[in-house]
This record gives C-alpha cells, sequence and structure tokens, in this order.
C-alpha cells in the first residue's frame, strides 16, 4: 500500500470532501462507480441510481464540482437519462468558479456510431456545454447535426480511450472524469488511462447476474489493473474508497 491512506468515519462537511478528494493542477483522469457489497454496479432495475444514496450523492457531486469533463458512454447516458450537466449547489458552483471552471462541467458522450440520445442534443441554456467522442467515420455526420465544434474524433472507427483523453486535454479539459458505464470503463483501463478509481460501496446485496463496474476485458487473461488505497472515508454505512493506479 503506497503512501498515507486517510481513514475517516462519521459525518463530513463539503470542505472536508473537497479536500479528501483534492488533485493537483496537472491532466488527471477518474472514474467514479458505485458497488453492492456483492459487486452489482446497478440494482435490480438495471440501474446505478437504484443503488445510490445521499452520501453517495455528496462524493459524486463532488467530483463533478473538480472536474473539468465529464465522460459517459452513450449506452449508460440513454439508460440513466443523463442531460446536460448541472452544478446545483451554488457552494460548488463557487468551487468551479474559484478554480477558473465554468459553472457546470462539460459532458462528454463517447459514440462509435454517431447515435446519440436526444436528451444530451437539446441544447440547455442553464448547463454544461456538450462534447461528442466520436469515430472519424462518423464525424463528418455528426458536425452536420450538432456542429463542428461539438465533435472531437478519436479513432478511425472505434472511440479509442488515449486518443480520447488527449484531445480532452489538448481542449485545455485536464481533469476528466468518466462515470461509466462498465463496459467504458474496461477499455479505459485496458488502455491505461485510468488515474484514480473512486468507488462507493453500498450497504446493500441484491443478488443475480447483474453487471459490475468493468465488464470489458481490460488485458490477457489472468492479467490485473493495480490500484493503491489513498483514502477510505465511512459516512453512514457507505464506504467511499479512492484509489490510484499503480504502475505496471
Amino acid at each position: 500500500m503506497g503512501g498515507m491512506v486517510t481513514m475517516l468515519s462519521g459525518s463530513h462537511s463539503l470542505d472536508q470532501l473537497l479536500e479528501a478528494y483534492a488533485v493537483g493542477p496537472g491532466p488527471v483522469v477518474r472514474a467514479n462507480f458505485v458497488s453492492t457489497l456483492d459487486g452489482h454496479a446497478t440494482g435490480g432495475d438495471g440501474l446505478s441510481g437504484s443503488i445510490n444514496s445521499s452520501a453517495d450523492k455528496q462524493v459524486f457531486d463532488v467530483l463533478r464540482a473538480l472536474a473539468d469533463v465529464v465522460v459517459v458512454g452513450a449506452g449508460t447516458i440513454r439508460a440513466e437519462g443523463y442531460g446536460r450537466l448541472r452544478t446545483e449547489d451554488p457552494a460548488l458552483v463557487q468551487v468551479r468558479r474559484a478554480a477558473g471552471r465554468a459553472d457546470h462541467p462539460t459532458l462528454a458522450v463517447v459514440t462509435a456510431s454517431g447515435d446519440l440520445p436526444e436528451k444530451v442534443m437539446v441544447d440547455d441554456p442553464d448547463g454544461g456545454a456538450l462534447l461528442v467522442l466520436c469515430a472519424r467515420a462518423v464525424s463528418d455526420d455528426l458536425a452536420e447535426r450538432i456542429g463542428a465544434d461539438a465533435v472531437v474524433p478519436a479513432g478511425a472507427d472505434l472511440v479509442e480511450p488515449s486518443l480520447a483523453v488527449e484531445a480532452l486535454h489538448e481542449r485545455g479539459l485536464d481533469h476528466v472524469l468518466t462515470e461509466g458505464g462498465p463496459h467504458l470503463l474496461g477499455g479505459w483501463l485496458q488502455a491505461g488511462v485510468v488515474d484514480e478509481l473512486c468507488l462507493t460501496i453500498r450497504p446493500v446485496v441484491v443478488g443475480g447476474t447483474g453487471p459490475r463496474i468493468v465488464e470489458a476485458p481490460i488485458g490477457r487473461t489472468g492479467e490485473l489493473a493495480h490500484f493503491d488505497l489513498r483514502h477510505a472515508l465511512a459516512i453512514e454505512s457507505d464506504l467511499m474508497l479512492r484509489y490510484v493506479a499503480t504502475p505496471d
């Protein structure tokens, strides 16, 4: 276990959570997921929202407030009902402004096919900007539909994680947060672009064969992605874990 590990329990103020999840000024890619005790990433309805809690929502909001861009696969956008992102808490808006960020994080949708959920295509003057990380094969069609400035080609026929992250950093979006889904996280872990994994363990059991937080191979059979624990926060009965990727 590398570095200092912080173990905290009880209630946590917003300032404490901001400090616990603070990162330096350089580029970083984080993933944020929730899991049940038996390893499921969704409840019985197939949605992560059904296993969330108020404590998890606190951390969820803090991680978004610290991000320049939130990257989500089109399938997850569609399933979970994402629209343009908004920072609802005025205190977190001030946190973003103090860091030189826009009031709301940019939403970056990942799609190789160019098939976009209608909800994110609706302009929201009270929400954040939209980017689409796509394959070059569909970039011209997308540019006609949503405007060239919002289209970010990141691979020929598939969206390559390393090219996607590089393109976001080139746009000044240094602090990248991905919320999945599980197939996207698997691809990003395999590509080695994930620096941190923030994981909430909820004290519930779902049973059955639902998805885990990773639903795609991360390498050769038997290959593992390794992380060091940075902190463990116990809020109510939830466990908030922050892991940092270790070099191969």
